[in-house]
């Protein structure tokens, strides 16, 4: 059994979970750490690991996910629960959680839905609800036409996945339903950039819809956008973390979320800020001995899993599910 000394108590908050989280009996006994629970870290912890990490100016050297695998770190299989450009609709969603529940949870959104899929995979298996995910990368929520930005074409699948799982829901009524999305330089075509006040009036239109077919919808705040990718700029500047430092203001000024709290607020929706959990003035690649970021907009899977505990929390002040 892993026991925990004197100095393992001293180490930083996410430096413990992650020791917590790798394995450490003998032999090949230990499963993998994806497959045990991950520990719930209050909201004191995480803010103290966050307050704490502006000091950090090496890379540390036990650094969870590596700077080599931190791009791929996901934390669930991307190939079969997201769907393609291609595909306006998924046979079967992926289901975490326990698939026989009462309490049916659906997570909805584009490659920011599958960025907080591990935390919600944590919190579906400690409450055995059944969550249901709808994610499509590039395809955000709000009722806009999209442009297809990778393949340089407008984007009807977006429009016909978003139509697709809205009719999911009015089938399924779930009993909450959790929007997140990425708004940074979101296009309605070549060259022509959403507007806030679009977005704003986009998301209102579909969390309205769904308001009519779930009991309740909370939208999770933007992840603020740093300077350059962290997995990069670390590589480079190993010694000088403070180098791959983003403010607060710059990092949040790249995405809109007071139009996604605006909508929230016109329509009844909750709305969870996350930038607490992330930033202090400073934004941060690295808290603790965790890669946050695995390039400059979406969250590591480990990190988005460590964040379990506060999102529940989070949650639970905005919802009786």
């Amino acid at each position: 059994m892993c026991s925990i000394d004197s100095r393992t108590r001293r180490l930083p908050v996410l430096v413990l979970v992650l020791a917590l989280l790798t394995a450490c009996s003998e032999g090949n006994a230990a499963p993998r750490p994806a497959d045990r629970p991950a520990p719930r870290v209050a909201l004191a912890g995480v803010l103290a690991a966050v307050r704490k990490a502006p000091t950090i100016h090496t890379v540390p050297a036990d650094l969870t996910p590596s700077l080599a695998t931190a791009g791929d770190d996901l934390g669930f299989d991307n190939t079969k629960c997201e769907v393609a450009p291609a595909a306006d609709r998924i046979a079967q969603p992926c289901v975490f959680g326990d698939p026989a529940s009462a309490v049916r949870v659906v997570l909805y959104g584009d490659s920011h839905a599958g960025m907080w899929l591990p935390a919600m995979k944590e919190i579906a298996e400690r409450r055995h609800w059944r969550l249901d995910f709808y994610g499509k990368p590039a395809c955000p929520t709000p009722a806009l036409s999209y442009w297809n930005q990778q393949e340089s074409r407008p984007f009807p699948e977006c429009d016909r996945f978003r139509d697709f799982v809205l009719g999911q829901v009015r089938l399924t009524r779930p009993e909450l339903v959790v929007v997140t999305n990425e708004s940074f330089s979101q296009k309605l075509g070549r060259g022509v950039l959403i507007t806030p006040g679009q977005w704003r009036d986009g998301l209102i239109k579909t969390l309205g819809t769904l308001s009519r077919s779930a009991t309740r919808v909370v939208v999770l705040g933007d992840t603020p956008v740093l300077d350059q990718s962290a997995p990069d700029c670390l590589a480079a500047h190993g010694s000088n973390v403070p180098s791959c430092f983003t403010t607060r203001a710059k990092a949040t000024a790249r995405v809109w979320n007071a139009a996604d709290q605006a909508a929230a607020r016109a329509t009844g929706a909750g709305y969870i800020s996350v930038l607490p959990w992330l930033c202090t003035t400073t934004c941060t690649p690295v808290v603790g001995n965790v890669m946050v970021y695995r390039n400059r907009y979406h969250l590591t899977g480990t990190y988005s899993r460590m964040l379990n505990g506060v999102l529940e929390d989070a949650l639970d002040s905005l919802s009786a599910v």
